[in-house]
């Protein structure tokens, strides 16, 4: 082997590398959303501002509710259930303290379902409400007071939270309350939303889609399903896996999985989004894990072997229809989907791009280790385990506590963490193995050829 050659192909390569894992959490971090605004002796409003209308809901702490009105409320399972016959003075109470209008008109509130969420361990009472009454088109400013139970709790204050608001970029917000708050001194404020734009709602999609990646944990595993043999070569039965022989054939192979994957998902994301084609929820979901499922079993037993770009369509066609689910609980007219269709799936694309500059450089190191074996095969049976786990939930409509296993490991941001451990071990059982001589040589004949006619071969070999 021509060591100058080695030394400069793997100096280049490491440094690539670095220059990876400093971006990877830049990317994420930007795209990260605030945490629960949820905090002690506070009551929240949260509005979801749509074209044809506004909804809503307030949410009292059920301790705050026991010590003000006497209710005896029990914190478990069944508080909805308990709350049930203090429903209506509740919504009454909340009636007389909740004004939403404008000009000094008040538009009418109607109140529907009662829920019950636990936010970092305190249990609320969710009122959900339309508003009814508002002229169309709905304003962007609006005339709100809201003072429940400022004068019966100390220091008490209530939150306004725009939670959907396609005109301002606001997605699925829980954490940034408006700039104001209400107690005793303080009972109306003037909600105002400034101009809607387009850039706006685009922009906030692109979060919208980069988050659904950060938190959508069976995407993120398919993409690592995936990405386990993208720095193998697949020779035959009898030979099996073997290293690849350059990063930069490795990123090829990434590059047309992330592709095809792209394609796909892009597809069904637009007929999906826009309602030409509807699945039921639960079935997309079942075979969204099954993929995952699948493609774990395909590393271990290769059917399309070195097309894995193959199973990233085929599969990315349902992963599509599971983004377009998303986008359709937004409420969005169809004028807003159609930019948000586009946001959305930059956003995909960058939260994906984040996946594997994280992942690629650990698993490039440790793909010419003996370790790299264990990962491929033991990664791939604890990765089909979980996805066949979680088929079955889905199919079933039954919880099995798959995800109480899987989300503290993959929460983040704790998981930059665990990727940045990993891949220091992988760069140091790499040195160990080279230091030693002992890496796993690359496709015969392929070591003493320049970087095209390795290419050549390369191509050759997995059917570029």
């Amino acid at each position: 082997m021509n060591n100058h050659f080695t030394s400069r192909i793997s100096t280049r390569s490491v440094a690539m590398m670095m220059v990876a894992i400093l971006l990877a959490p830049m990317v994420l971090l930007m795209t990260a959303r605030a945490a629960s605004a949820h905090r002690p002796d506070e009551a929240y409003l949260y509005f979801e501002l749509f074209e044809d209308g506004i909804e809503g809901r307030v949410e009292y702490k059920v301790s705050d509710l026991n010590e003000v009105f006497g209710l005896g409320l029990v914190d478990d399972d069944t508080v909805v259930d308990q709350f049930a016959p203090h429903r209506d003075s509740i919504i009454a109470y909340t009636q007389e303290h909740l004004t939403i209008g404008d000009a000094g008109t008040p538009w009418g509130v109607e109140f529907g379902e009662v829920e019950a969420l636990t936010v970092d361990g305190q249990n609320y009472i969710q009122l959900n409400f339309d508003v009814v009454g508002e002229p169309d088109p709905v304003p962007r400013a609006f005339d709100v007071q809201f003072d429940p139970l400022v004068d019966d709790l100390d220091n008490f204050k209530n939150f306004v939270v725009i939670q959907t608001d396609w005109g301002s970029g606001t997605f699925n917000n829980e954490g940034d309350a408006l700039p104001f708050f209400f107690d005793a001194d303080n009972r109306s404020e003037r909600v105002d939303l400034d101009d809607a734009s387009w850039i706006k709602g685009i922009t906030g999609t692109i979060g919208l889609g980069a988050e659904h990646i950060q938190i959508g944990t069976d995407h993120i595993f398919f993409i690592l399903v995936l990405l386990l043999p993208s720095v193998l070569v697949w020779r035959s039965p009898s030979i099996g896996w073997e290293p690849a022989p350059r990063f930069t054939s490795s990123l090829w192979r990434v590059f047309k999985i992330a592709t095809f994957f792209t394609i796909a998902h892009s597809i069904t994301l637009t007929l999906g989004g826009l309602g030409f084609i509807d699945l039921p929820g639960r079935f997309v979901e079942a075979v969204i894990a099954a993929s995952i499922g699948i493609a774990a079993l395909h590393n271990l037993r290769p059917v399309a072997a070195n097309k894995e770009w193959m199973l990233a369509f085929a599969f990315g066609l349902f992963h599509g229809f599971g983004f377009a689910g998303l986008l359709g609980d937004l409420g969005l007219e169809r004028n807003e989907r159609i930019w948000s269709l586009l946001g959305f799936n930059i956003g995909v694309e960058l939260g994906q791009l984040a996946i594997i500059i994280l992942l690629f450089p650990a698993l490039f190191l440790l793909r010419r280790t003996r370790f790299y074996d264990v990962v491929l095969k033991g990664g791939s049976i604890l990765l089909a385990i979980i996805a066949f786990g979680w088929t079955l939930e889905r199919a079933l409509d039954t919880d099995l506590k798959v995800d109480t296993l899987v989300d503290p490991v993959v929460q983040f941001p704790r998981v930059l963490g665990l990727v940045a451990v990993l891949t220091v071990a992988a760069a140091a059982l790499y040195w160990n193995a080279r230091s030693r001589s002992s890496l796993r040589p690359l496709p015969s004949g392929i070591e003493e050829l320049d970087d095209a006619e390795a290419a050549a071969v390369v191509a050759e070999t997995v059917g570029v």
